[in-house]
């Protein structure tokens, strides 16, 4: 009676919610990545379908990758064999001769060892219920403030409500059928309907059914699952093929599955003593010592302890938009298909930012790996990519909202992924290429540590992915100052990348006009391999300005390296360089065209989400200039027409202050890449949209930023400036989103403001809780509200 008391309050909470997403009929299951709602704790993923009488949730495990050690002892991370650095004043001195060279093929690893892997589906939950085929009032909801999924419906007379959750603090995903009436049989499976060769093998025992595999013959990463029934209170069997029938008793209406799952993939067992093996131990004993910590637990108990730890999380911060179409009483996927950016809806877009904090709090938790390209959810063997981390902007965007909203505390796996993972091999990478010291690595990685380039340069040449990290590293001391973390976490990268780039900052021998640039270099997917490319004169110039601002709470008594650091970026060529029709040059060489719409916003990394440019924004010179960049890149239509590069426009605008096409840009965002799930996908190239776009997780993030953006600009102070902290609230606040607010937005230096706004958009009232710091916030139009 209890237990159906708490899933009837909890169904009741979910239709009053304005924070879910719900439809009225299943998930497709030929197109799962478009309609499903996802689940996750950080190491598992799940997407419940919803199907009646037979039910799928497709599974992830966050480490199951194919490829590395797991394929080929020869794997060497995409590095050479041997150093290669003897190639590079031959490269750059065909640089400085002809501006630039192309050919940098001496620096690639051979393509022979590359192994790259990709990340992959573990497979499928499967539950039946008997006789349960035909419905009515149907409805599947997954509420954002709980991280609850349920179905509920009617069949032969009966009222049925599954309930489904992954729960980080018992490490397993639970699913419980309850009715109105006894329950009829109810069979489980796991499935693996995708591997062939090596094919994985379902089985089943008294206890609960179980699929073990791995990703390659012989050395490939063992993977391991289990679900069973919690509590059972009659006696089970197994089927022919291999689920667990669980038979009716005439009077139980419940029954709760739990699965859980790992694999020997060990992130420790990165490094050179380790011969980067990333090889641990068998997976079973965990999982099944899992398996037997919640086994005795009732189900009220794993649900009441996930919704805690989950809101406790979500609830940090509340953004409250209108809805004044009563959009909360229309189904999900017929907002998302009804959506006109020429209209917009703020309840729409209101939950699309609501869903960015979810979806993080799913993915990223301690233990886990950061979230991927897809985050932790993929149907697929060979998803899009590879779901990889590509580091030339999507997984710095992954992050670019978790400080403000006061998640920043559950990126500790993005910290644990470079110590782990990139610096061991990435230092092995910057000696072989380049005999510098520090770690360095490229547009792409893996989970064995690949630092290697494994492309053409315009693809691959990109050593400043770490410097743009950095960006996120500095924001997790500048908006909480943990000086122990930072001495002991965020400094010691910081000063590893700054050594690299005192080492690689060379003096330009074709301008001859005494200053330092980076060479070779490439814009991030875009133009030649060339010298001085604005984006990473900008990045190392905040790299080495980090280093200054944070000396005293770094612990460093190395003064020398402290002068040398002052003295390099005093030399850097300017990341500011204005060309010849008035925009920030990409490259140091104007080779800039005003139709160039290419999706990257490179030249602006230091406009947003850096502060190298937008600490002259005062200076209308510089705006003007960033103005004229951002229009010649256009919508972010014209040059592959994903989300994340509509929405990081959407930020650079708002911080322009221009509400209008900040607004536009967003709504045509939505309008443009976002299915009927909530999750962004990309609309254009060899994917049909209807059924394949490829769904990539950082413009859901990335949009979750965007509208931080409109909502507040809070720069970092310079090093050597004496100016005042100054906060701008509202900098982009359509009138659409009239009488809203917020609460829990935090602020550099500690501490969060609640605000909210008149029907114009305009603050009108702000409260400064726990900030300890000097600090001067202002509305849009320079009107100060408050001067601590």
């Amino acid at each position: 009676m209890l237990l159906t008391g708490l899933i009837a309050l909890a169904t009741c909470a979910q239709r009053a919610s304005a924070r879910k997403l719900w439809a009225t009929e299943p998930a497709d299951p030929a197109n799962i990545i478009m309609t499903a709602y996802p689940l996750g704790n950080g190491k598992l993923g799940a997407m419940p379908l919803g199907l009646v009488g037979e039910d799928i949730v497709v599974l992830n495990e966050h480490s199951l990758w194919s490829g590395g050690p797991f394929e080929s002892p020869d794997y060497i991370g995409g590095n050479p064999p041997a150093p290669v650095y003897t190639a590079l004043p031959g490269i750059r001195e065909t640089i400085w001769n002809t501006q630039i060279n192309n050919d940098i093929s001496a620096l690639y690893g051979d393509p022979t060892y590359y192994h790259y892997g990709n990340y992959e589906t573990l497979g499928n939950l499967t539950v039946k219920i008997a006789g349960v085929s035909r419905y009515s009032s149907y409805n599947r909801a997954l509420d954002l403030e709980t991280g609850i999924h349920q179905t509920a419906f009617t069949s032969n007379g009966a009222k049925f409500t599954i309930t489904t959750f992954c729960t980080f603090p018992d490490q397993v995903c639970a699913y419980n059928v309850q009715s109105n009436k006894p329950l009829p049989a109810v069979t489980i499976g796991l499935q693996d309907n995708q591997r062939s060769s090596p094919s994985s093998n379902s089985s089943c025992d008294a206890n609960g059914v179980r699929l073990r595999g791995q990703t390659q013959q012989d050395i490939g990463m063992i993977f391991d699952a289990r679900a069973q029934v919690l509590n059972r209170p009659r006696k089970a069997t197994c089927t022919s093929s291999h689920e667990l029938l669980v038979p009716s008793d005439g009077k139980t209406a419940s029954v709760t599955v739990v699965y859980a799952a790992g694999t020997n993939y060990d992130q420790k067992k990165g490094t050179k003593a380790s011969n980067y093996s990333f090889k641990g131990v068998d997976p079973a004993p965990a999982v099944v010592s899992t398996i037997q910590a919640v086994e005795k637990k009732s189900f009220s108990s794993m649900y009441n302890a996930h919704v805690k730890d989950h809101n406790t999380l979500f609830s940090q911060f509340t953004l409250n938009l209108p809805d004044s179409e009563h959009s909360v009483s229309v189904p999900t996927a017929t907002l998302m298909e009804n959506y006109d950016y020429n209209v917009g809806d703020p309840f729409v877009e209101n939950l699309l930012f609501d869903y960015g904090r979810y979806l993080f709090i799913g993915s990223c938790r301690d233990g886990s790996l950061p979230p991927n390209l897809q985050g932790i959810w993929t149907e697929n063997q060979f998803p899009a990519w590879s779901s990889d981390y590509h580091v030339d902007v999507n997984v710095q965007m992954n992050h670019w909202h978790t400080e403000q909203t006061g998640l920043g505390d559950i990126q500790g796996p993005l910290w644990d992924f470079i110590i782990d993972t990139w610096v061991p091999r990435g230092t092995e990478t910057a000696e072989l290429l380049y005999d510098a010291p520090g770690f360095v690595g490229f547009s792409n990685l893996n989970t064995f540590g690949f630092t290697g380039q494994m492309n053409s340069a315009v693809w691959s040449n990109y050593p400043a992915s770490a410097a743009w990290l950095m960006q996120n590293v500095w924001n997790r001391y500048d908006y909480g100052r943990d000086t122990h973390w930072w001495k002991t976490v965020g400094y010691p990268l910081m000063k590893s990348v700054a050594e690299y780039w005192i080492h690689e900052m060379v003096p330009d021998l074709y301008s001859n006009d005494g200053t330092l640039v980076a060479a070779p270099c490439n814009s991030p997917e875009h133009g030649w391999t060339t010298f001085g490319c604005t984006h990473y004169q900008q990045l190392v110039w905040e790299v080495f300005d980090h280093i200054i601002d944070s000396w005293e709470d770094s612990g460093d008594t190395n003064t020398t390296f402290l002068e040398t650091v002052k003295e390099t970026q005093s030399k850097l060529s300017p990341g500011i360089i204005i060309g010849w029709f008035g925009q920030i040059q990409e490259w140091k060489i104007g080779w800039d065209q005003p139709n160039d719409e290419h999706r990257h916003l490179s030249h602006l990394v230091g406009w947003y989400p850096g502060y190298s440019i937008g600490t002259h924004m005062w200076n209308k010179t510089v705006t003007d200039a960033v103005n004229v960049s951002l229009t010649a890149r256009g919508n972010g239509t014209a040059d592959s027409n994903t989300g994340w590069e509509k929405v990081w426009r959407v930020a650079c605008w708002a911080q322009l202050n221009n509400t209008d096409i900040a607004y536009t840009y967003l709504k045509y965002a939505i309008d443009m890449n976002y299915a009927n799930n909530g999750f962004s996908v990309y609309t254009s190239g060899s994917w049909p949209y209807e059924l394949a776009a490829p769904f990539q997780i950082d413009a859901n993030f990335g949009y979750s930023a965007a509208v931080l953006a409109m909502l507040i600009t809070d720069l970092p102070v310079p090093s050597a400036s004496n100016a005042i902290h100054t906060v701008i609230l509202g900098p982009a606040i359509p009138s659409a989103w009239k009488g809203g607010s917020v609460q829990g937005m935090r602020i550099r230096g500690g501490g969060s403001v609640d605000f909210s706004w008149d029907n114009n958009g305009l603050v009108n009232k702000v409260a400064l809780h726990n900030h300890k710091e000097s600090v001067k916030i202002v509305d849009v139009n320079g009107k100060v509200l408050l001067h601590k």
